[in-house]
């Protein structure tokens, strides 16, 4: 699957309209350096390299594009006659016309009309791997760590169905070029066997941390404080258990992120039973040094307590988003009570800070551990799934779009839709794909199925 970065593809001639007087020579024609074709994506961006030569090298100001598609000029400077920027396509979904180019006006009313070759590729649940026997049991809330460089993701344990909640103790490594599926015994400091650990991987390399979740069964079940490494470059996969300083409470279903910019873990919020039950609303940043993690709450507002929420970490703005979730019950009726809002932690102010969001669209009614499956390619969030009230699975897929000032709630009807379920969980593939995995519904499920585009 390509970059939504374009890089120059070629020389693309364009039709310039000008105007001049008797008095005054006509101003050369207009001409651009731009790909000569591109692939649209529906519902992400694309970023376009353009060079435009005009007698007077001005701002341009995109003024027409096709239905469906929206295009801006970003950034960009004149130099010499020339005027070297950005053209930012964002593609709506049903892209069911053909694209047919863009124009530009400099400040002397000279069109350029950039008419590139262009395709277009529809989103889908493009294919669901099962299994009846020669893979893992099915489960809930268990983790995935993913390696890229051999498009393979390993799953660590979670919890089962006979008897639920009972954690499970087995890994295993997907191959996500045949479907095929592997044991994997993590080693070093392994993990025991529990559920809902929440994993941060560090983008660019193949490391990652696993942090909190529960272990035991029954009277012994309690939530996890434990943050672990692991090296998916080592051949033995040896996970590290780190030494933590000023942690907060052990938690389960709770929220967490990498912040490369700020070399930080972010976590927020989850349940935890440690001393006894309880919704948290904390948040934190987590700096590793070595085989230490020193935690430091961040102050000020904050989302309500809740946990299972559905979350994502936009790198372009460092955002760290949260939508949604399970808040303490009020009572018995409503044992969900779930959260209806979205909110953004902005790692860029100092000290950072939440921001409650007011996403256009209409949002999808709240809900707890469903797939929260995050596409940092097109920076959305994807919601299926979860329940919000105890008993049922909530239909349909939602797609909140996470660019800061346009965030926006759209339901999508794809063919394909893999069985409504809750508790299930997820990955990206290095392709870009999101994928949901495990889980219960009407029955408990062992399958991984893939949203993204057809090849």
């Amino acid at each position: 699957m390509r970059s939504p970065l374009v890089p120059f593809l070629g020389f693309v001639a364009v039709a310039a309209a000008c105007s001049s007087t008797p008095d005054e020579p006509p101003p050369p024609p207009a001409w651009v350096d731009a790909p000569a074709s591109i692939d649209l994506y529906a519902g992400r961006s694309i970023a376009i390299p353009i060079d435009v030569r005009t007698d007077d090298a001005a701002k341009l100001t995109v003024t027409a594009f096709a239905e469906g598609v929206e295009a801006e000029i970003v950034g960009g400077e004149a130099t010499g006659g020339s005027w070297r920027g950005t053209l930012l396509v964002r593609a709506g979904y049903g892209l069911d016309a053909p694209v047919v180019g863009v124009d530009l006006v400099d400040a002397r009313a000279q069109k350029v009309t950039i008419t590139p070759a262009i395709r277009t590729h529809e989103l889908s649940w493009r294919k669901r791997v099962t299994w009846d026997a020669g893979g893992p049991q099915t489960r809930e809330h268990g983790a995935f760590f993913v390696d890229a460089e051999a498009k393979a993701v390993f799953m660590l344990q979670g919890s089962g169905y006979s008897p639920q909640f009972k954690p499970i103790d087995d890994s295993w490594r997907l191959d996500l070029s045949t479907g095929a599926w592997t044991p994997w015994t993590p080693t070093g400091d392994a993990p025991p066997g529990g559920g809902s650990r929440r994993v941060a991987p560090i983008p660019g390399t193949k490391k990652a941390y696993a942090y909190g979740g529960y272990t035991g069964f029954e009277a012994t079940s309690k939530s996890e404080g434990d943050l672990y490494r692991v090296d998916l470059g080592d051949a033995e996969k040896t996970f590290t258990r780190l030494t933590s300083a000023g942690a907060g409470p052990p938690r389960q279903l709770h929220a967490i992120a990498y912040d490369a910019k700020g070399d930080q873990l972010v976590v927020f919020g989850g349940f935890t039973d440690v001393p006894t039950d309880d919704a948290l609303d904390d948040t934190w940043l987590v700096k590793v040094e070595g085989d230490t993690a020193t935690w430091r709450k961040v102050e000020g507002k904050a989302p309500s307590p809740r946990y299972g929420s559905f979350t994502a970490f936009d790198t372009e703005s460092r955002r760290f988003v949260v939508w949604s979730g399970a808040q303490f019950p009020v009572d018995a009726a409503d044992p969900v009570n779930a959260a209806q809002d979205a909110w953004a932690l902005d790692l860029e102010a100092d000290p950072p800070a939440w921001t409650k969001l007011a996403p256009t669209g209409e949002a999808p009614p709240g809900r707890r551990n469903g797939c929260a499956m995050h596409d940092p390619i097109g920076r959305r969030l994807f919601v299926f799934g979860g329940t919000s009230n105890g008993r049922t699975t909530e239909p349909g897929l939602f797609v909140l779009a996470l660019e800061p000032g346009r965030e926006a709630w759209t339901k999508l009807s794809l063919a394909g839709e893999p069985p409504l379920r809750s508790s299930g969980f997820t990955f990206a593939t290095p392709e870009g794909d999101v994928a949901c995995a495990f889980g219960n519904g009407a029955k408990p499920y062992a399958d991984v199925s893939f949203l993204g585009y057809a090849d």
